[in-house]
């Protein structure tokens, strides 16, 4: 599993139980988490995208 795919599936994660939990300020961390895991995931695939084109 790549970076980026790994930090989309812990925002995925973050999103799924936040959904679940009846404590707000558990969900709007949880909310907060996945944001920061998405943005992760953003960065890293644009780490990735230079090494597949270079050997595509």
């Amino acid at each position: 599993m790549s970076q980026s795919r790994h930090y989309q599936f812990q925002a995925d994660q973050a999103r799924r139980l936040a959904r679940q939990v009846s404590s707000a300020e558990v969900r709007e961390r949880l909310l907060e988490m996945a944001g920061e895991y998405s943005r992760y995931a953003e960065l890293m695939e644009a780490r990735e995208q230079p090494r597949e084109q270079a050997s595509a």
